[in-house]
């Protein structure tokens, strides 16, 4: 793919804005003192490549690190991101109040029970949260994942009540298992109340089920579009997820099986006789989805084009979707096949354009609070949480 002229400039232009939005930093940062001299290392073209894939571009001391201990050992060290000392990162996040809230806190302070009313504090706290976890974490390979994972679970945080139940997605679904189980982050997804409202579960009762979770469960969460499934089985999986809701009231938020809506009757999924027995039903299913081979190969799939190219390599992908089934989604597992057995065969690949802006900062160990940042990414249609499908 080439670039027109005006394309080509568009993104030149983001190079010469983000140097000018770092001056948007407090004063104190800005006067705090020069980094430590890192000396400017070189790495041969995959090298770089791969790095530049495993981060949000590459910093002075990552690039100083990767060429002293080498890609298996940078992916490990990675990896254990658990033992990765996070301070620079954290105190950055130290201010925004709601990103340790439940959804009933939040609901509060966006209605204005509690002082200090306004409906877009945590909306915007995540977003900006989450460009300063991307600039300044040192666990960049868990904030890379914790972005996939966001875009595959995607929830668009302006529908409903998701404004203020996506904080809760994000740091108990998102954050949680970015670098655990599969089937941990689909069974918490399943449960969060920000995915029952963003499609429409609260409206999936017997006699009127709503198909749309059903049908994203099974194409964009676990098996694919290809993956083999039909529409009968969407339609009986919706059956299944009947009653799946959200608490209401003082238990605002929270995710509740509700019942009186869920259908009673006898359901066959993928070829499965499901009799009636309430909220087992969907998660037997949900059991199923994420061992599915189709489910193995999609995920491989999308992660191999996150990391590798857009058209992956065969024996990449096959190699990664056993072992997904292997050990049954464990996700450091698969990630490990494509890294390292894959990160060689990568293909130069476009960045959105708020991750190049990204790059450009952390190339330039940029100083920024994100608020003008965050404030400038809206304004190109590059706000986080914000596509709508």
């Amino acid at each position: 793919m080439t670039l027109s002229r005006r394309e080509f400039l568009k993104l030149g232009s983001l190079i010469t804005a983000s140097t000018a939005l770092a001056s948007c930093a407090p004063v104190y940062r800005r006067l705090a003192g020069d980094l430590p001299a890192i000396p400017w290392v070189p790495l041969g073209r995959l090298d770089f490549m791969a790095l530049n894939r495993l981060t949000f571009g590459p910093r002075v001391e990552e690039r100083a690190r990767f060429a002293e201990i080498g890609l298996q050992a940078w992916v490990e060290e990675q990896l254990a991101f658990d033992s990765i000392n996070d301070f620079d990162s954290d105190i950055r996040l130290a201010s925004f109040k709601t990103l340790d809230m439940d959804a009933n806190e939040i609901e509060g302070i966006s209605n204005g029970l509690f002082d200090g009313y306004d409906r877009d504090l945590a909306p915007n706290e995540l977003r900006q949260a989450t460009l300063l976890r991307q600039l300044y974490s040192k666990r960049q390979l868990y904030e890379v994942m914790t972005e996939f994972w966001s875009d595959h679970f995607n929830i668009f945080i302006e529908k409903g009540e998701c404004f203020y139940l996506k904080t809760v997605d994000d740091r108990e679904v998102i954050r949680k298992h970015a670098l655990g189980s599969f089937r941990d982050i689909v069974w918490a997804s399943a449960h969060s109340p920000a995915m029952m409202v963003y499609l429409d579960n609260q409206a999936n009762k017997k006699g009127a089920p709503n198909e749309n979770y059903a049908r994203e469960l099974m194409e964009l969460h676990t098996m694919g579009v290809d993956g083999g499934y039909t529409q009968q089985d969407v339609m009986e999986l919706a059956r299944c997820l009947t009653g799946w809701n959200v608490k209401e009231h003082f238990w605002l938020g929270d995710f509740v099986f509700k019942e009186k809506i869920h259908d009673e009757g006898t359901k066959q999924v993928l070829g499965m006789t499901i009799p009636n027995s309430g909220i087992r039903e969907a998660e037997q299913v949900i059991e199923m989805l994420v061992i599915h081979p189709s489910t193995a190969r999609f995920i491989s799939t999308k992660l191999a084009r996150r990391f590798i190219a857009d058209e992956p390599p065969h024996e990449i992908v096959e190699k990664a979707a056993q072992t997904f089934l292997n050990t049954k989604g464990d996700i450091k597992s698969v990630l490990r096949v494509i890294l390292l057995d894959g990160l060689h065969l990568a293909q130069p690949k476009y960045k959105r354009p708020a991750n190049f802006l990204l790059s450009a900062l952390r190339m330039l160990n940029a100083e920024t609070s994100g608020s003008a940042l965050h404030k400038h990414l809206m304004q190109m249609g590059q706000a986080y949480f914000n596509w709508p499908t």
